[in-house]
């Protein structure tokens, strides 16, 4: 089938990542627009739109349609190698994933130029014959016809922009409701606190040791739980876009040795080996400084919760052509291949069997890839049960 694609002539056919960038390239396009495949792949479809279409931002605006609604249908002006301009036909197709993550976007172009010259010939001939009562009564026909039109393409664009704002009205809903439980499940929290306090500095008189035990075991729990609802308001935002990012360049061993510094005692307390190897002050991404924090905090915390005492934490950074990579890896329990891409999904953990009671909501690793991918970059991992995990930040070179 990819091989019937490729050798149409009649269509352009290419595909998209979700940066707009080209992936492929058939013979149609090539014939369509002039460009061979060597000179689009990798590069961006933005070449292909006149100036007055960037000056709008046309492109993102096709295909966050095409995301919004699954198929988005257009007409208008693209531009070939040569710089000619012709009129063309255009389908806009969201393309997911297994799992119903967006992997990219099909790009269907017709060229129909030659038929849009063909339709002004026929339209100036009526207008020649407008004194004839057959071409007047033609015309009025046709006019009404394409008024019928206009109205359809009116009313599917009032009906797709209906859907966006319930949509938007929904996400601000959800966000809204999340805000408001987590101010009436925290208030009761903070109190719980407290009192818990209170009674651990022995306020209210003395305690036993097993009194003591268990105030430390409620101020555990509340702890947790509000961790838990500080997960949940976090996704919540960067779901519906209300995360602001502050971009800057990131030293990215200044964040290593920060977030190494807050979790040192937790690393102490599990007796495991913290060190950093060829992560030189030279590798600066261009990503916000806190919010790369947040993932590396994420990320240590992960690896604290499945490495055994005496174990092994190794931080490196790398850098790839335009890109810098900073990878952790654990000498840990590991996870099974069929598992590594259903971690980031959101409250799932590294399989049921594997946690341990009390470890979270399945939040981290789900927001710390979305706000990557806000960044223009990408969180993965490889592993194998019993042998470790390695986490990469994949983030933009700082220029």
């Amino acid at each position: 089938m990819c091989k019937l694609v490729h050798h149409l002539t009649d269509l352009a056919i290419y595909a998209v990542d979700q940066r707009a960038e080209i992936l492929s390239w058939n013979l149609g396009a090539e014939r369509c627009t002039g460009f061979v495949a060597r000179e689009v792949v990798g590069g961006p479809i933005s070449r292909l739109y006149t100036p007055q279409d960037l000056s709008t931002n046309l492109p993102s605006r096709e295909l966050e349609q095409a995301m919004l609604v699954g198929q988005y249908e257009t007409a208008g002006w693209r531009v070939r190698k040569d710089g000619s301009q012709f009129w063309a036909k255009i389908v806009v197709t969201a393309l997911h994933e297994d799992d119903g993550a967006l992997a990219g976007f099909g790009i269907v172009v017709q060229d129909l130029t030659a038929q849009r010259e063909a339709e002004r010939e026929q339209y100036d001939h009526a207008l020649q014959l407008a004194a004839r009562e057959s071409a007047r009564i033609e015309a009025e026909q046709r006019a009404k016809n394409l008024s019928a039109l206009v109205e359809q393409i009116r009313a599917q664009a009032a009906e797709l922009d209906r859907r966006r704002i319930e949509a938007d009205a929904a996400n601000r809903a959800k966000t809204d409701f999340l805000a408001a439980m987590s101010h009436e499940l925290l208030t009761p929290l903070n109190a719980i606190g407290g009192y818990a306090s209170l009674l651990a500095m022995g306020l209210r008189g003395p305690l036993t040791v097993e009194q003591r035990a268990d105030i430390d075991r409620i101020r555990g729990s509340q702890l947790q739980l509000i961790g838990l609802i500080n997960d949940l308001l976090n996704f919540s935002r960067i779901e519906s876009g209300h995360v602001a990012f502050s971009v800057d360049d990131v030293v990215l061993s200044d964040a290593v040795r920060e977030v190494t510094a807050i979790m040192a005692p937790q690393v102490m307390a599990r007796h495991l080996i913290d060190e950093r190897t060829e992560c030189m002050d030279d590798v600066v991404a261009r990503a916000d400084r806190a919010k790369v924090e947040q993932i590396l905090l994420n990320l240590l915390s992960n690896a604290l919760k499945y490495t055994e005492p005496g174990g092994r934490l190794t931080w490196s950074c790398a850098v790839v052509g335009d890109r810098v990579r900073l990878t952790i890896r654990d000498t840990g329990r590991g996870i099974p291949a069929d598992r590594l891409e259903d971690i980031f999904e959101p409250f799932v953990q590294i399989g049921r069997a594997f946690a341990r009671p009390g470890e979270g909501a399945g939040l981290g690793l789900a927001i710390s890839r979305d706000l990557a991918r806000a960044m223009g970059g990408d969180l993965t991992v490889e592993s194998a049960p019993n042998v470790g995990s390695a986490f990469t930040l994949d983030l933009p070179r700082a220029r």
